[in-house]
């Protein structure tokens, strides 16, 4: 991912270690055989807990969620992509595709050189917040997802890579 467009250095700073933090997650999808792609920690009536696909999914959207929010000023959660309505139906390919595009598209935003000025109304905050704050809540969702991710590791066999040890040990 080319980050040398990039001159804020608090953008930089926060790009490189989200891009950092997402390269683990993307290694875990990756390293997930597809037989296992919709496997579940928790199965029961009563509660479920989300399979790699639907984490995948999740993390494509939440990726989208804060990029929308730099862009317009708003950050809001849960909104409805269309290409990821019917998850069943995309592949473990098709969807790293979408979270590269994802990653794309957040450089570009990171990247535009009024980020340093941009103000964001986020759910946590009665006031708004510098896009580029904001953003630090995007990184520690993708950490949660990475603790995530070790369980079902733990859970499938897969074994830790280097990546992940050299950041977590």
């Amino acid at each position: 991912m080319n980050i040398s467009k990039i001159t804020n250095p608090q953008a930089k700073m926060f790009i490189e270690t989200f891009l950092a933090n997402r390269n683990i997650n993307r290694e875990f999808y990756k390293r997930v055989p597809e037989d296992n792609f919709d496997f579940r920690m928790v199965d029961t009536p009563k509660r479920k807990s989300d399979s790699p696909r639907e984490s995948l999914i999740h993390q494509i959207d939440t990726t989208r969620d804060y990029i929308n929010g730099v862009k317009t000023g708003v950050l809001q959660f849960d909104n409805k992509y269309e290409d990821l309505g019917f998850p069943e139906k995309l592949s473990k390919t098709e969807l790293l595709k979408k979270l590269e595009e994802t990653e794309q598209e957040l450089v570009e935003v990171v990247a535009d050189p009024e980020i340093g000025g941009k103000k964001v109304k986020v759910p946590w905050s009665n006031k708004p917040v510098s896009a580029i704050d904001s953003l630090w809540g995007l990184d520690s969702h993708e950490v949660l997802h990475t603790g995530w991710n070790l369980a079902i590791m733990d859970h499938l066999g897969i074994k830790r890579f280097s990546a992940l040890k050299r950041t977590w040990g």
